[in-house]
């Protein structure tokens, strides 16, 4: 029985019917995967209720955004300046590092940018482990500022940059430190 079924789907796939009905039937799953995945608009309000039946049945009713809930508005900088005793600065930019090991380290070097970002915790010993990089014993800095620079994206069919935001994550004086 089974080798027969399987002879008559054969043979109904190769035919010009097969052909057509197997092709309707493909376009029409991907027209509604389509139609479904389009962003909040008047045309997917209108089209939701007739697509759930068959969207439901074709495993498509999850919502994607729960992946990306708050797509990447803006670009984020940390950057750190150091004043030294003598007036000058030293100011520490996140690297990526170069293009051989860069992408090896650049994800943990991420997730600590997002901590900084959003945790006031690990901001007082990043400032610190960067004032022991950038200066010798025999230096004395006398000041440390953590700055955040957020370069908003332009919506999409805008041109040209927004205006860049900076804000003050932390500061700290170094005076009367060993």
């Amino acid at each position: 029985m089974h080798a027969r079924l399987s002879a008559l789907g054969r043979r109904f796939e190769r035919s010009f019917a097969g052909e057509v009905a197997i092709s309707a039937l493909v376009t029409v799953v991907v027209l509604i995967g389509v139609l479904w995945n389009l962003p909040n608009s008047e045309l997917k309000r209108a089209m939701t209720p007739a697509l759930r039946p068959v969207a439901a049945a074709a495993g498509m009713q999850q919502n994607w955004q729960m992946y990306a809930p708050e797509p990447i508005a803006g670009l984020e900088d940390i950057q750190i300046r150091i004043r030294m005793a003598d007036a000058s600065d030293r100011v520490w930019r996140w690297q990526p590092g170069d293009k051989v090991l860069g992408p090896f380290s650049w994800y943990r070097w991420q997730k600590l940018k997002e901590q900084v970002i959003r945790s006031p915790e690990p901001r007082a010993g990043l400032v610190h482990w960067v004032v022991r990089e950038m200066t010798t014993a025999a230096e004395r800095p006398v000041h440390a500022v953590m700055f955040l620079r957020v370069q908003p994206l332009p919506p999409p069919g805008k041109d040209g940059p927004l205006p860049a935001r900076v804000k003050t994550l932390y500061s700290e004086s170094l005076e009367g430190r060993p």
